[in-house]
Formats: C-alpha cells, sequence, structure tokens
C-alpha cells in the first residue's frame, strides 16, 4: 500500500489531538473540582453517550490547542525568517565554497534529471581569473581582444550554470528540511503524538503558574521533558534551513533512491 496516497500526517496530528485536550480537562477540574459532577449524574444519557461527548470536547480542545501552538511557532518561525532576510543576498557565483559543487551530489542529481540537468563546469575563481588574464596580457596585441572575450564568455557562463546547480540545491534542501521525503507510516505518528504531547506540556506548565495542584513534580518533569524536546526540534529546524550544507548527505540518499526523472519539476 502507498502510504503517501492518504493524508496519514493529517489523520494521526487530529486523532492525537484528544491527548492536550484530556490533559486540559483533567487539570480544569483539578482546579474546580466537581466542576463535571453535573454532567455525569445525567440520566438520560448512557454512559457510551458521556464517553463520546468527552472524547469529542477533548477533540475539540486539544486540536485547537495545537493549532495555537503551530500558529505562535509560525510566527516565531516567520520573525526569524525576516530578520534573516534584512542580510545581504549573495549571488551563488560569491560563495567561495558550497555544498552544490560538491561532485558526488552533482553525480547522483545528474543521474536523476538526465539531460535536464545543468551543465557540470567548474566556477572560475577570482584568484584563477586574474591569471588567466594575466597569461592573456602575454599574448600578442591581435590574440588578446579575442582571448579576453572568449574568458568573459566562459566567466559569465560558469556563473551562469553554478546558479543553475544552487537552485536545484536549494529546491531539494527544502524538501528534506521540510520533510517532504518522508512517507513512512511510523514519521506520521511520531510526529502527531510529539506535536500534540507537546502542546499539552506547554498548556501544564501555563496551568501551574495558577493551579496548585499541579505543582507535583510527577506532573511538571515529563512537560518539562517535552518543552526542552520541543525547544530543541525548533532550534535544530531553524539550523538545518539556514544551514545549506546541513542536508548534503541527505540529499545524496533521497537523490539516489529516486528514479530517473522524465519530465521537469513543475516550477524548476
Amino acid at each position: 500500500m502507498d502510504v503517501s496516497k492518504f493524508p496519514l500526517e493529517k489523520v494521526f496530528h487530529f486523532v492525537a489531538g484528544i491527548i492536550p485536550g484530556f490533559v486540559a480537562l483533567l487539570i480544569y477540574e483539578l482546579a474546580s473540582p466537581g466542576s463535571f459532577g453535573w454532567f455525569f449524574t445525567l440520566g438520560f444519557l448512557g454512559y457510551r453517550t458521556k464517553l463520546s461527548l468527552i472524547v469529542l470536547v477533548a477533540f475539540v480542545v486539544g486540536n485547537s490547542m495545537t493549532t495555537f501552538l503551530g500558529s505562535c511557532l509560525g510566527m516565531l518561525g516567520a520573525v526569524v525568517g525576516t530578520i534573516a532576510a534584512q542580510q545581504p543576498y549573495k549571488q551563488p557565483p560569491s560563495y567561495e565554497t558550497a555544498p552544490w559543487r560538491d561532485p558526488k551530489w552533482r553525480t547522483v542529481l545528474k543521474s536523476y534529471l538526465g539531460p535536464q540537468a545543468p551543465n557540470d563546469t567548474q566556477l572560475l575563481s577570482e584568484k584563477v581569473i586574474e591569471q588567466l588574464t594575466k597569461a592573456i596580457d602575454l599574448r600578442p596585441s591581435v590574440e588578446r581582444r579575442a582571448a579576453l572575450a572568449k574568458l568573459n564568455f566562459e566567466v559569465i557562463d560558469t556563473k551562469i550554470d553554478d546558479g543553475h546547480w544552487a537552485d536545484w540545491y536549494d529546491h531539494y534542501h527544502e524538501v528534506i528540511v521540510l520533510g517532504h521525503d518522508k512517507k513512512e507510516l511510523d514519521w506520521y505518528v511520531r510526529t502527531g503524538l510529539n506535536v500534540n504531547l507537546e502542546a499539552a506540556a506547554v498548556y501544564v506548565l501555563l496551568s501551574a503558574l495558577v493551579v496548585p495542584r499541579v505543582r507535583h513534580w510527577w506532573i511538571l518533569f515529563p512537560a518539562c521533558l517535552w518543552i526542552l524536546i520541543l525547544l530543541a526540534e525548533s532550534y535544530y529546524a531553524a539550523k538545518q534551513f539556514t544551514n545549506k550544507w546541513s542536508t548534503l548527505s541527505a540529499q545524496i540518499r533521497y537523490l539516489t533512491a529516486q528514479e530517473p526523472l522524465k519530465s521537469s519539476p513543475s516550477g524548476s
């Protein structure tokens, strides 16, 4: 079965939403004991109906919590991205070293793209251009103009090719960072559980500020642990996104596992 055809990420994300929902309901009961007593005394509702309503409420509350947490993290990411975008833009050829010039990465990308791959040229450094220019100056005057023009065209072509390789690298860098390459069932389950457990942990720590009955080590310790995991994941994601070298090996593995491309990807 090709699990990529089903929205498993959304399914597990929403189903696991009952976890922070139950936590919120339990903390509300701790803050105001007996708040749900009237509900359980309703005689016209069977225990199955009551249980279904509790699960439904926990589901709605929990998914609202995870959505709010995701929005907050998204806004934080947007702020970080805005700050990073204020840095002066550098053209790909201006980098002295770059991951898109790695020979192994280029080899696997060429195998994947086939004839659509950019020209595999090496960018001429300023030092090499200077040496070639000096060598041209030693030629007879009648040959210099043509040689300099040829060198200038070669420099421009290699810069264009380098930019094309950089575009492809950025494309697959985003694929790796955003997890588009992960289609295994266990990844969807793990992601859905982690997000909801982290949302529950945030709610527990915030509730501990106003609900004394929550301030027990056996409650706060796992909450703090999940908060640390959330901070570590956020830091790693930001670091990985800004550091282009971080996905070089992952891109090589990903491209090696792909079938050769028959048509150009949309937007490339």
